[in-house]
């Protein structure tokens, strides 16, 4: 009888629906991926901003200045107090196998704060510095909450058929990960006399279904200080604390009709938190009352991160003597004899304990003023995600960062905003692209992403009230499982994001 037992699994087994391909290190246990989670976020911030789609790192005169270009502070000529509420509602599209399945998710959250505080000279006072303002600013930069879901029937192969692909070569001493899974619960078996070679006793194709839960989020406290020269040059300097949180529950089911196995599952378990560091300096020049621009750079993230996974492995078969189990002369694949029925097995909690430095942002950015009219603006933004880098002590970091150096690449981002005034009344628009973060040779599958925004205001003497609305469009992808060459089922997700931002502030 062969022995069920606790398997320590590689972490690489709860990243198995994400993309994977050649080009991923075959000892990446799947921290790669959080160098675009945790790298390639940045939050709208106010709901000014986020009617302009993100740009207006060279405005000033806004919360958003603290993490987009401290030195905007510097434009400030009184304290300010800022509350944003907001409302998300995302829907995600997913074609598997040529189904098509629609998952929606929708929920409040705190979006922003910040305490401005003031300390301009008074306009007789001597001297090129006219003093400068300090930010105090909490912004919710990211929110991971997804439920998405899809299935299929496949015609063409299961999970099962991917454990013996990976299996070939190995005896079973040797195997580990879902392989080992699937040689304990029978699901592959070796040939007699060629027991690095596998087969196994189901038959036909089953109906795949897949459901992420996942929540989660990452919020910023920033401190940012911007000073103010002559009312032409402004600089400014921040340092932010980050703390994330991040946990996915997947569970992944085969079904099968008419043959030995009724189901095969897998039920993972994510859990994510971390804290992390960075600064930003930046500055502004006007030149002329109508014109001005500025660059900015974000220092790289430094987070430190615990994490704990499991994973639970159930296969239901339909009472199937192994006897049956034979080559084409009758010739048994399985020597010992047992009945199958219900077989679980499951991995202990798998504690650790790693580094993530993520890549540092170049942002410019210029704007014209058409008098009390409004203005346009726009920003340019750059990183590389392929300077991303993971360390631990628990274990060894080399495949993920070379799958770092091996799927990622440069962006740039560009972001457009426009606001019109008439009287107290402000109208905004904005449209923003985000590159793809994934290199050309990864796969053909463009994952930029396009953001449209609007937005209005009221601005009085004492307070203001702006509403701002972005849809932001994306594509990703899902593989539940891969053959030795990369290969396997893939899911395309589009998805939307629509979010709502309302700002309060008061002026003093």
């Amino acid at each position: 009888m062969k022995n069920f037992k606790l398997i320590a699994l590689s972490m690489a087994l709860l990243c198995l629906a994400f993309k994977s391909n050649a080009q991923v290190d075959p000892f990446a246990y799947g921290y790669y991926q959080d160098a675009l989670r945790y790298g390639q976020y940045r939050g709208l911030g106010s709901a000014r901003l986020t009617g302009m789609a993100g740009a207006g790192s060279v405005l000033g005169a806004d919360p958003s200045a603290a993490f987009l270009n401290p030195a905007g502070l510097g434009m400030y000529n009184r304290s300010q107090l800022v509350i944003t509420p907001g409302f998300n509602f995302n829907t995600y599209s997913t074609d598997y196998l040529g189904n098509t399945v629609d998952n929606e998710n929708s929920g409040m959250e705190f979006s922003n704060f910040a305490a401005i505080i003031n300390f301009n000279k008074g306009d007789l006072v001597p001297g090129g510095w006219r003093g400068g303002t300090l930010a105090i600013t909490y912004n919710r930069s990211a929110n991971f909450k997804r439920d998405l879901q899809y299935g299929a029937q496949n015609n063409e192969s299961s999970i099962i058929d991917a454990m013996i692909d990976n299996a070939y070569g190995f005896f079973p001493e040797e195997l580990g990960g879902i392989e080992q899974i699937g040689y304990d619960h029978f699901l592959i078996n070796p040939i007699p006399g060629a027991e690095d070679l596998y087969v196994s006793p189901v038959e036909g194709f089953p109906y795949q279904n897949e459901r992420h839960r996942q929540s989660g989020h990452i919020d910023e406290i920033n401190i940012s200080f911007g000073g103010n020269y002559n009312d032409v040059l402004y600089i400014g300097a921040g340092l932010g604390f980050v703390s994330t949180k991040y946990s996915n529950n997947r569970v992944y089911t085969e079904s099968f009709e008419g043959t030995s196995l009724s189901t095969f599952s897998i039920d993972e378990q994510l859990t994510t938190s971390g804290s992390g560091i960075n600064a930003n300096f930046g500055f502004i020049v006007r030149p002329i009352p109508i014109f001005r621009f500025g660059a900015s750079i974000t220092t790289p993230t430094w987070f430190n991160f615990n994490e704990e996974s499991d994973a639970i492995y159930n296969s239901e078969w339909n009472n199937y003597d192994v006897a049956n189990f034979t080559d084409e002369f009758g010739n048994r694949y399985i020597l010992e004899d047992t009945v199958l029925t219900s077989l679980q097995s499951s991995t202990p909690i798998y504690a650790s304990n790693y580094d993530l430095r993520t890549p540092m942002k170049v942002n410019a950015g210029a704007a014209l003023f058409l008098g009390k009219a409004g203005f346009i603006t726009a920003d340019i933004e750059y990183a590389d995600y392929s300077n991303a880098h993971v360390s631990s002590i628990d274990f060894s970091t080399e495949g993920d960062n070379n799958t770092i150096d091996n799927i990622y690449q440069s962006t740039l981002n560009v972001r457009f905003g426009a606001e019109f005034r008439y009287s107290i009344f402000k109208f905004r628009a904005g449209y923003a692209r985000i590159g793809d973060p994934y290199a050309d040779s990864y796969d053909n599958l463009d994952r930029s992403q396009e953001v449209m925004s609007g937005g209005v205001g009221l601005s009085f003497r004492k307070f203001f009230v702006d509403a701002g609305y972005s849809r932001t469009t994306y594509q990703s992808s899902y593989q539940s499982y891969s053959f030795y060459d990369g290969t396997g089922p893939q899911g395309i997700t589009d998805n939307t994001l629509n979010q709502l931002r309302l700002s309060v502030g008061l002026n003093f």
